[in-house]
């Protein structure tokens, strides 16, 4: 469907199932009686696996006076937590063990620099300090600080520092919390996960504001209309400021979160008609941009490029979709297998058979639009070659160019 039939379907859905009384429009200031939501807690949860690595850890006992705790993971990163005086009333052992590999999260890899605190939901009357050396430097504008609870439960951004050029992370309780890296669509992830939890919470209290005033209302109650429509205005603006602007600049970095923006555009604006709001003046033009950068997932791509002393030739109908791409190598040629999991991300795989010797392997793949159409895609190949004289093992990484190819047809 193209761009502009794909709006007029929209807009065709917005108006035969929002038609309702218009509403005096204009933005909402706010009183000191509105309610704002607290958005510090979890709507809905992006829970990770955590896996530990349980040779790596260290253990030291706390009291009222503070103290420290320091441990070296297997790859040579360091970390250390500082227990300010009075941050606990009572003497408590306090466990550091390294994490080994995190799976679930939107970060590049799943091999973070990150370290699991015990015992888990342990309070702090101060805050604590767990400062984060990674062996290997990670750049700042790609550095993605997080935490989680418990056991893998509620992964977020870490509160930090900002004014340390360290890695300080800044802990009122216990669990989880380290460092990883990831490009603009890592960003983009932490930006959904964040308008989701949003999204949870204000659906929640508008709906608690309208079904107890429809309640006073069938019940002859006292209701106080005007502040009713105060605080239905506020979630509303919340809405937008909270869910929409976020799924909209997690669009403009990962294209693959376009469609849910236009999903909760569409619903924002079903919502505020139903409750007697006029329709917003840039609708149209909002929905039309999304879908242009939705767009950008369905394209069609070329890879031809080199690596490692073999070169690498393939045609992609859509990054949503299962491509291949072939292998040329001084050793023979086979073909590599991709399967998205996201139209930015997924695993890879591809075997190769020839003189007595097997090779198999696979990896995770990932890739990266610019504005101007093209793009990069990056993939880790973690291969066995078994020959009749014994097996080895190898791990590549290979980088290849993307160029729009507008002229080859794929059927959709």
């Amino acid at each position: 469907m193209s761009t502009k039939n794909l709006v007029i379907v929209g807009l065709i859905f917005l108006a035969v199932s929002l038609a309702c009384k218009s509403f005096i429009p204009g933005r909402f200031n706010g009183a000191a009686t509105v309610p704002t939501v607290d958005f510090t807690a979890v709507g809905k949860p992006l829970n990770v696996t955590v896996l530990l690595d349980r040779t790596r850890t260290a253990n030291s006992k706390i009291t009222k006076a503070g103290g420290t705790v320091s441990l070296t993971s297997a790859d040579g990163s360091k970390f250390t937590l500082d227990v300010p005086a009075n941050a606990l009333d009572t003497e408590t052992e306090i466990v550091m063990t390294a994490v080994k590999t995190l799976d679930g999260s939107p970060l590049k890899n799943n091999a973070p620099t990150a370290v699991q605190l015990e015992p888990s939901g342990l309070f702090f009357k101060e805050l604590v300090t767990l400062t984060i050396v990674p062996a290997k430097e990670i750049p700042i504008k790609d550095q993605i600080i997080f935490g989680y609870e418990g056991e893998g439960e509620d992964y977020h951004l870490a509160l930090i520092d900002p004014k340390s050029k360290e890695i300080r992370i800044k802990l009122i309780e216990f669990s989880g919390a380290g460092v990883g890296s990831g490009p603009e669509s890592v960003w983009a992830g932490h930006l959904q996960i964040q308008a989701e939890a949003a999204r949870s919470r204000l659906t929640q209290k508008l709906s608690e504001v309208l079904q107890a005033e429809r309640i006073r209302q069938l019940l002859g109650e006292e209701s106080d209309s005007e502040d009713a429509s105060g605080r239905v205005k506020s979630l509303l603006e919340q809405y937008e400021d909270q869910v929409i602007l976020k799924e909209r600049a997690a669009a403009e970095l990962d294209c693959q979160f376009a469609r849910k923006a236009i999903e909760d555009i569409i619903g924002l604006e079903r919502q505020r008609q139903l409750l007697g709001y006029e329709p917003r003046a840039d609708l149209s033009e909002r929905i039309k941009k999304l879908v242009e950068i939705g767009e950008k997932c369905r394209k069609a791509f070329r890879v031809n490029g080199q690596s490692h002393g073999a070169s690498f030739k393939g045609e992609i109908c859509g990054l949503d979709k299962p491509f291949t791409i072939n292998v040329d190598s001084k050793t023979g040629s086979w073909p590599m297998k991709f399967t998205p999991t996201s139209p930015i991300a997924g695993t890879m795989e591809g075997s190769y058979s020839s003189d007595g010797c097997a090779l198999t392997g696979g990896g995770p793949y990932s890739v990266t639009l610019n504005e101007d159409g093209s793009g990069t895609l990056e993939f880790t190949y973690n291969s066995t070659a078994r020959c009749p004289f014994g097996s080895i093992k190898t791990s590549k990484t290979s980088t290849l160019p993307l160029t729009p190819a507008p002229d080859l047809f794929c059927e959709q």
